[in-house]
């Protein structure tokens, strides 16, 4: 009996306190799992622009790009330029570019913004820093515990022995019948 009963402590408290990174893992988890649908760390908005047409690349200079990013409200943020082709130009911004047809002015501004909370989530899920990695570790070390005290919970025949087993051994079955299935 003690040892259930510690069992069970184990596993509520450390249950709890593992909650709130299992919650920002499994927003970011989502997020990323959709990404062939949606940028989860960016917000990207595309918009048409008329700049100045000119005839030659050498026109091109500091003044007449800021002219060209006035009305974007872009001025200051300007980081370079470049010509991809010799017709077309690139100006890239600190959030951002604008790309450019030299012979008649039109182009597209694009704005890139980071998600406020959901870039950061993610940087902790993706490409974890070495301090995070160590609680990251823990974390993973804390949810293999609580899943295996969780098999012990209950007694009888909702149990490991019964329900519980079968529950878990569909659990497992379902991940390697993906993994086996992928090529």
């Amino acid at each position: 009996m003690h040892l259930r009963r510690w069992n069970n402590a184990v596993h509520r408290d450390l249950g709890y306190f593992l909650t709130g990174v299992a919650v920002l893992y499994a927003v970011s988890g989502l997020a990323l799992n959709h990404a062939d649908h949606w940028d989860p760390n960016f917000v990207v908005a595309r918009r048409p622009v008329q700049a100045p047409p000119v005839q030659n690349a050498s026109d091109v200079d500091r003044r007449w790009i800021a002219r060209t990013l006035t009305p974007l409200d872009e001025d200051r943020h300007y980081r370079g330029h470049d010509f991809p082709t010799p017709d077309k130009l690139k100006i890239y911004l600190d959030e951002g570019s604008v790309s450019l047809d030299l012979a008649d002015g039109r182009g597209t501004y694009e704005s890139v913004r980071r998600r406020p909370v959901l870039f950061r989530i993610n940087c902790l899920h993706v490409s974890p820093k070495t301090a995070w990695r160590v609680v990251s570790d823990l974390f993973a070390v804390g949810l293999i515990v609580v899943a295996v005290t969780g098999l012990f919970v209950m007694r009888g025949r909702r149990g490991i022995t019964r329900r519980g087993a079968a529950l878990a051994a569909v659990g497992l079955l379902i991940p390697l019948a993906f993994l086996l299935a992928v090529p």
